[in-house]
Protein backbone atom coordinates (compact mmCIF):
# COMPACT_ATOMS: atom_id res chain seq x y z
CA UNK A 1 0.00 0.00 0.00
CA UNK A 2 2.81 2.13 0.75
CA UNK A 3 4.26 1.78 -2.31
CA UNK A 4 1.01 2.41 -4.36
CA UNK A 5 1.20 6.10 -2.65
CA UNK A 6 4.56 6.72 -3.49
CA UNK A 7 3.77 6.15 -6.53
CA UNK A 8 1.02 7.97 -7.27
CA UNK A 9 2.18 11.02 -5.07
CA UNK A 10 5.20 10.14 -7.83
CA UNK A 11 2.82 10.46 -10.62
CA UNK A 12 1.19 13.69 -9.89
CA UNK A 13 4.16 15.51 -9.74
CA UNK A 14 5.69 14.64 -12.90
CA UNK A 15 2.33 14.84 -14.55
CA UNK A 16 2.00 18.56 -12.90
CA UNK A 17 5.50 19.27 -14.33
CA UNK A 18 4.85 18.13 -17.62
CA UNK A 19 1.56 20.04 -17.80
CA UNK A 20 3.43 23.50 -17.88
CA UNK A 21 1.71 26.64 -16.48
CA UNK A 22 -0.86 28.10 -18.29
CA UNK A 23 -4.58 28.37 -17.71
CA UNK A 24 -7.12 28.35 -20.73
CA UNK A 25 -10.69 29.22 -20.77
CA UNK A 26 -13.24 29.39 -22.80
CA UNK A 27 -16.37 30.75 -22.91
CA UNK A 28 -18.73 31.50 -25.39
CA UNK A 29 -22.52 33.77 -25.79
CA UNK A 30 -23.15 33.89 -22.10
CA UNK A 31 -20.77 36.77 -21.39
CA UNK A 32 -22.93 39.43 -23.50
CA UNK A 33 -22.58 41.62 -20.28
CA UNK A 34 -19.04 41.10 -19.60
CA UNK A 35 -17.73 42.62 -22.97
CA UNK A 36 -14.77 44.71 -22.50
CA UNK A 37 -15.22 45.44 -26.54
CA UNK A 38 -19.05 46.95 -27.05
CA UNK A 39 -18.33 50.22 -25.63
CA UNK A 40 -14.87 50.89 -27.26
CA UNK A 41 -16.91 49.59 -31.15
CA UNK A 42 -19.27 52.64 -30.74
CA UNK A 43 -16.32 55.24 -29.87
CA UNK A 44 -14.49 53.42 -33.08
CA UNK A 45 -17.63 53.74 -35.23
CA UNK A 46 -18.23 57.30 -33.68
CA UNK A 47 -14.42 58.19 -35.00
CA UNK A 48 -14.75 56.76 -38.55
CA UNK A 49 -18.06 58.25 -38.94
CA UNK A 50 -16.48 61.87 -38.20
CA UNK A 51 -13.42 60.72 -39.83
CA UNK A 52 -10.73 61.22 -37.19
CA UNK A 53 -8.04 58.39 -38.36
CA UNK A 54 -6.06 59.03 -35.33
CA UNK A 55 -8.64 58.78 -32.99
CA UNK A 56 -9.40 55.43 -34.49
CA UNK A 57 -5.95 54.23 -34.63
CA UNK A 58 -5.70 55.14 -30.80
CA UNK A 59 -8.43 52.55 -30.37
CA UNK A 60 -5.82 49.75 -31.79
CA UNK A 61 -4.23 47.23 -29.80
CA UNK A 62 -0.46 48.16 -29.71
CA UNK A 63 0.77 45.41 -30.94
CA UNK A 64 -1.34 45.77 -33.95
CA UNK A 65 -1.59 49.78 -34.23
CA UNK A 66 0.61 48.90 -37.83
CA UNK A 67 -2.13 48.81 -39.98
CA UNK A 68 -2.27 51.06 -43.29
CA UNK A 69 -4.13 54.79 -43.10
CA UNK A 70 -5.76 53.33 -46.32
CA UNK A 71 -8.10 50.58 -44.29
CA UNK A 72 -9.27 53.62 -41.52
CA UNK A 73 -9.69 55.92 -44.27
CA UNK A 74 -12.03 53.31 -46.68
CA UNK A 75 -14.28 52.81 -43.74
CA UNK A 76 -14.36 56.35 -42.73
CA UNK A 77 -15.43 57.05 -46.68
CA UNK A 78 -18.06 54.34 -46.53
CA UNK A 79 -19.56 55.80 -43.29
CA UNK A 80 -19.52 59.22 -44.62
CA UNK A 81 -20.58 61.05 -41.51
CA UNK A 82 -23.46 58.01 -40.86
CA UNK A 83 -23.61 58.06 -37.40
CA UNK A 84 -24.40 54.93 -35.24
CA UNK A 85 -28.04 54.56 -33.62
CA UNK A 86 -27.29 51.53 -32.27
CA UNK A 87 -24.95 48.50 -31.72
CA UNK A 88 -26.19 45.13 -30.99
CA UNK A 89 -23.84 42.21 -30.16
CA UNK A 90 -25.08 39.38 -31.96
CA UNK A 91 -22.16 36.78 -30.73
CA UNK A 92 -18.76 36.48 -28.53
CA UNK A 93 -16.60 34.41 -27.71
CA UNK A 94 -13.80 34.69 -24.64
CA UNK A 95 -10.42 33.34 -24.78
CA UNK A 96 -9.11 33.49 -21.25
CA UNK A 97 -4.82 32.52 -20.65
CA UNK A 98 -3.25 32.78 -17.83
CA UNK A 99 0.82 31.94 -17.86
CA UNK A 100 4.72 32.22 -18.17
CA UNK A 101 3.47 34.98 -21.28
CA UNK A 102 0.86 36.87 -18.39
CA UNK A 103 -2.05 37.18 -18.74
CA UNK A 104 -4.23 37.84 -22.00
CA UNK A 105 -7.92 37.96 -23.15
CA UNK A 106 -9.37 38.05 -26.35
CA UNK A 107 -12.92 38.62 -27.48
CA UNK A 108 -14.14 37.62 -30.57
CA UNK A 109 -17.49 39.58 -31.12
CA UNK A 110 -19.97 40.19 -34.19
CA UNK A 111 -21.98 43.13 -33.57
CA UNK A 112 -24.63 44.47 -36.09
CA UNK A 113 -24.91 48.53 -35.92
CA UNK A 114 -27.64 50.53 -37.49
CA UNK A 115 -26.10 53.77 -39.12
CA UNK A 116 -28.47 56.89 -38.87
CA UNK A 117 -29.94 56.31 -42.52
CA UNK A 118 -30.97 53.06 -41.40
CA UNK A 119 -28.47 51.23 -43.10
CA UNK A 120 -27.04 48.00 -41.47
CA UNK A 121 -23.71 47.18 -41.40
CA UNK A 122 -22.24 43.90 -39.45
CA UNK A 123 -19.09 43.82 -37.39
CA UNK A 124 -16.52 41.49 -36.46
CA UNK A 125 -14.27 42.39 -34.24
CA UNK A 126 -11.02 40.85 -32.11
CA UNK A 127 -10.35 42.97 -28.49
CA UNK A 128 -6.96 41.83 -26.91
CA UNK A 129 -5.75 42.51 -23.41
CA UNK A 130 -2.70 41.54 -22.39
CA UNK A 131 0.46 43.12 -21.07
CA UNK A 132 0.99 45.33 -23.71
CA UNK A 133 -2.23 46.80 -23.51
CA UNK A 134 -5.89 46.57 -24.76
CA UNK A 135 -7.34 47.22 -28.43
CA UNK A 136 -8.65 45.88 -30.80
CA UNK A 137 -6.68 43.42 -33.13
CA UNK A 138 -9.10 43.31 -35.89
CA UNK A 139 -11.68 45.36 -36.74
CA UNK A 140 -13.77 45.06 -39.72
CA UNK A 141 -16.75 46.59 -41.40
CA UNK A 142 -18.64 43.10 -43.04
CA UNK A 143 -21.07 44.96 -46.15
CA UNK A 144 -22.55 41.48 -47.15
CA UNK A 145 -23.33 38.52 -45.18
CA UNK A 146 -24.90 35.31 -46.95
Amino acid sequence: MKKFFCFTFVFVIIASCLSGCNFYSNVSGALAGDSQATPKVEQMMTALAENRIPDAKAFMHPDANNKPDSAYTQMSQYLSGRKTQSVQLININVKNSSGTAGNIRQEESAYKATLSDGTIVYLNVVYLTNDNGSGFSSFQLVLGAI
